[in-house]
């Protein structure tokens, strides 16, 4: 037994395996035994929420997902906090990644669809459902809560610096691993979304323990009061945890490590 309230974790490289699957019959059973414990569950993920419930329909105890890497959290099917990039930051922003950097793809994730000039063929649909093909990205008829894109060679971290030393009063961005980077409105990340659950809960961030393996976890892993890097996770967040799983992503590090802390 442990005196903390609230689990969160990162899904792609972290919860989930290589093959992005994830073990139904145990994650439901400790979410049982965690549930008796007064433990809430939360996955916390860049993903849109519409395919976070796709993909954890077989695991309906879960409390809530934190979703488009915070600019959306939604608490047993009630959303308690939207935030969304304005149109006019769009239409500003967007003109300067095409030409500035070295993009193969962009994307701007909304509530009503997922909307790219880009042809479909290599698109992993994996990470980007319910895709709309537009003639342009001005003045979509949609409230959008992340621009994503992707670069022809793999220097994110220097275009991450880029964006948010040009626009942090703007938006934000992370690397959000397999090639990505996450832009998403200022002041929002995953901690900010950690912060406001504990409000919502009447917790503190120190009831909090968060998984987590790539730079868009970062600020989650720093406000929880347990920070875990994966085995797998790159060194930031390795640097800024508290601990490390003794098991990869491939190997239910997360699971692992839940049943060991919570005695389950």
């Amino acid at each position: 037994m442990t005196n903390l309230k609230l689990i969160a974790t990162d899904v792609d490289g972290t919860l989930f395996d290589s093959e992005h699957t994830y073990d139904h019959e145990r994650l439901n059973n400790y979410l049982k035994k965690l549930h008796q414990q007064d433990v809430k569950f939360f996955v916390a993920s860049g993903n849109s929420y519409s395919h976070l419930t796709a993909i954890f329909s077989e695991s309906p105890l879960i409390d809530g997902f934190i979703a488009e890497n915070g600019a959306q959290i939604n608490v047993g099917g009630k959303f308690i906090d939207e935030r969304t990039i304005a149109q006019a930051n769009l239409n500003q922003i967007i003109p300067v990644l095409n030409s500035k950097l070295n993009l193969t793809k962009l994307f701007l994730s909304g509530k009503k669809a997922t909307y790219s000039t880009n042809k479909f063929d290599d698109i992993d649909h994996y990470y980007h459902d319910n895709l709309v093909h537009v003639d342009t990205l001005e003045n979509i008829d949609d409230v959008v809560y992340k621009i994503n894109i992707q670069l022809v060679n793999s220097n994110l971290i220097d275009a991450v610096k880029f964006i948010n030393d040009n626009y942090s009063h703007l938006v934000y961005a992370a690397v959000s691993g397999f090639g990505s980077i996450d832009i998403i409105p200022i002041n929002t990340n995953k901690g900010t979304a950690i912060t406001d659950l504990c409000d919502y809960y009447k917790i503190s961030t120190s009831d909090v323990i968060a998984f987590g393996d790539n730079g868009n976890d970062l600020e989650m892993i720093k406000v929880a009061g347990t920070g875990v890097a994966m085995k797998n996770a790159v060194k930031d967040i390795k640097q800024a945890s508290n601990l490390i799983t003794k098991d990869d992503n491939d190997h239910d590090g997360v699971l692992n490590t839940i049943a060991e802390i919570f005695d389950i």
